[in-house]
């Protein structure tokens, strides 16, 4: 650990804060506006990444005239993590889920999917907002939010729904506060997605990167493809130089039609990210992609495809999930244990001790009051009380399972789709029994648990390891974090409305806006159709478990063993997986060869060449993505999901 530096400065903040709001801006433009890029649906942050390089940059210049005005590396750490909050509560996985919902079903009820009789008398006045005519705006555009009436209508259920936001994440930092220590310093997880955040700063200005010839190899292929590829999208006599095809297309014959949609494209960023992860794991996603394609085939050569839901690989990916967190849990359980030991001793020898003590503390103290906060906020919108504690639990377990895969693999996306509490409370409840005011609620609640791609807490713990890394102090770092996620709660809030009374979620929006027709079309289901305990779907998350839990054994008993319990929960999980399989093969053959003829000194000697491969697409993508927004006309998106 280096000396502890002032990272976390006024200057740092002021900066910080700034630019969350045009980020925030930026990421509702791409993502729900145009919906050219999804800039925060993968782990490394396109937009934060982008930003930083433009800072870097500008801090080299600052440097040449003014040495001792530049931001220094903590500096500009501090700004990434500001900025990587910030923009996380602002994606598709987060905020805009919620801001679409509040009034879409009082927008979209007609007569006839009677959504007003099955439950619009379970959601309270202060949840949703029900004025049509406030509403007319959001969805028509060629309106403003800057009247009156329209502010007073959103004023009620934003302030209450910012702060079960605030509180969540700050929840969810207090968790990261407990296990922070278990994992940086005693297991020393490896933390890949921070190393190009590092690079880029090095010395304030990324002087050691910028002048690699590898990485300026790497960053000028990337350049040059996605230059042409954008040149292409609007000039198509400009050659397409993307790597794609559609392999599913070829097998028309059964059994191997069941295969289905299978695209083959190669990014070079993900290209460039999956090389820094551990060789078993790429290994293991593309694997078991491919493995999930196989049980297609076999179930329609038994004839299974019949049956509703087979092979049911959303039940195999959160049994796989909740398989991760019990392993997260066993390996962390002697930490654990010394966290309450230490929280409770109110006297030690030591400074050290007693402020370690005091530390685990606090955190304690704010993880249960900030549980309690959201238990009592669901319980007052008609939750049942042991519904929401079950709900929050498995939340908060998800939540750090995810951190715990970022922290110790770093795949380019963790986005677990419609695997979350909701749904395991559903399957094993059924909704019959779970009744109106908790599927209700359940569906207010969905986006927090959709998807999980783009949310903090993966972030908070990543800002934790940077900390260590170049010496910022932790405590300043957490207090920089809750600051970003509130100007970024707000920012966010502000650029959804602002969006959507100027162009018109239904009339202007291109991008995908369809979530909250996917969880009121859902609840809608459920009341129609109420429903007993899913059996086949339990067993098929106890599968996952139990596969899972397996895996980790063999692990654990042969250094051999080649698979991972995370290539299995990813390979199942959401939509993004198969736009990405294929670039995780061509990444992971390209290290395995390295490491196999030119060993580690050469996968030390190639790391630059990769990191330029991630940085010059990101920066032209970036740059496309922008002049799209800026002169209002739709451009090359160079990340599809």
């Amino acid at each position: 650990m280096q000396q502890k530096s002032p990272g976390v400065t006024l200057r740092a903040l002021i900066i910080g804060c700034i630019l969350i709001l045009p980020n925030c801006y930026w990421v509702v433009q791409s993502e729900a506006v145009w919906g050219t890029t999804y800039l925060t649906i993968v782990s490394l942050f396109f937009n934060v990444t982008f930003t930083l390089l433009v800072l870097v940059g500008l801090n080299a210049l600052t440097k040449q005239f003014n040495p001792k005005g530049a931001l220094k590396q903590g500096e500009l750490l501090t700004i990434y993590v500001m900025l990587c909050l910030g923009s996380s509560v602002a994606g598709n996985n987060f905020l805009e889920n919620l801001v679409l919902s509040l009034g879409h079903a009082f927008w979209f009820a007609t007569p006839e999917n009677e959504w007003s009789e099955l439950f619009f008398r379970f959601v309270p006045d202060w949840l949703a907002v029900k004025d049509k005519i406030a509403l007319q705006g959001f969805h028509e555009g060629q309106s403003s939010i800057y009247t009156i009436k329209h502010i007073v209508v959103w004023l009620k259920p934003l302030a209450f729904w910012a702060c079960f936001s605030i509180v969540l994440i700050f929840t969810l930092l207090c968790v990261n506060i407990l296990i922070r220590k278990a994992w940086a310093e005693e297991e020393k997880l490896s933390y890949p997605i921070i190393q190009l955040p590092l690079e880029l700063t090095r010395n304030g200005t990324g002087s050691v990167l910028f002048s690699n010839r590898l990485f300026l190899l790497g960053f000028s292929l990337t350049t040059v493809i996605t230059l042409f590829n954008g040149l292409h999208f609007h000039y198509p006599v400009v050659p397409d130089l993307r790597v794609r095809t559609e392999i599913g297309q070829v097998f028309t014959d059964k059994p191997f039609s069941a295969i289905g949609w299978m695209p083959v494209i190669v990014y070079p960023w993900i290209v460039g990210l999956v090389f820094f992860i551990p060789l078993d794991l790429s290994f293991s996603v593309w694997f078991f992609y491919l493995f999930a394609k196989a049980q297609r085939v076999m179930a329609s050569v038994v004839g299974w495809r019949s049956l509703p839901g087979f092979p049911y690989f959303n039940q195999q990916t959160t049994g796989g999930w909740l398989g991760l967190c019990l392993i997260a849990l066993w390996l962390t359980r002697g930490h654990l244990k010394h966290v309450v030991v230490q929280a409770l001793r109110f006297r030690a020898i030591t400074e050290p001790v007693q402020m370690e003590s005091r530390n685990y503390r606090m955190a304690l103290i704010g993880f249960f009051s900030g549980l309690s906060f959201l238990v009592v906020f669901c319980v007052a919108g008609g939750m049942s009380f042991w519904i929401a504690i079950t709900f929050f639990v498995l939340l908060v377990g998800l939540e750090t399972t995810t951190t715990r895969i970022r922290a110790e693999l770093g795949p380019p996306q963790t986005e677990l789709a419609w695997v979350g509490p909701d749904t395991i409370l559903v399957t094993a409840l059924g909704s019959r029994r779970l009744g109106g005011k908790n599927l209700t609620m359940l569906t207010y609640l969905y986006f927090t648990d959709r998807a999980l791609a783009s949310h903090p807490m993966p972030h908070q713990l990543e800002g934790f390891k940077i900390a260590e890394r170049v010496g910022i102090r932790p405590k300043r770092l957490a207090i920089a974090m809750m600051i970003a996620v509130t100007v970024g709660v707000f920012s966010a809030l502000w650029a959804l409305l602002h969006s959507a009374y100027k162009t018109g979620v239904t009339s202007g929006f291109t991008g995908y806006v369809g979530i909250p027709w996917e969880s009121f079309r859902r609840l809608a289901g459920w009341m129609h159709y109420p429903g007993e305990t899913n059996s086949a779907e339990l067993a098929f998350i106890g599968i996952g478990l139990t596969f899972s839990l397996a895996m980790m054994l063999l692990r654990f008993q042969f250094l051999w063993w080649p698979l991972h319990p995370v290539g299995y929960a990813l390979s199942t999980s959401g939509w993004v997986i198969n736009y990405i399989w294929f670039s995780f093969w061509v990444s992971w053959l390209i290290k395995w060869i390295i490491l196999k003829h030119g060993h580690f000194k050469a996968y030390r000697n190639a790391t630059p060449f990769f990191f330029g491969l991630i940085v010059g697409e990101y920066a032209i993508g970036c740059f496309w993505n922008l002049l799209g927004i800026t002169f209002g006309f739709h451009t090359y998106g160079f990340f599809e999901s």
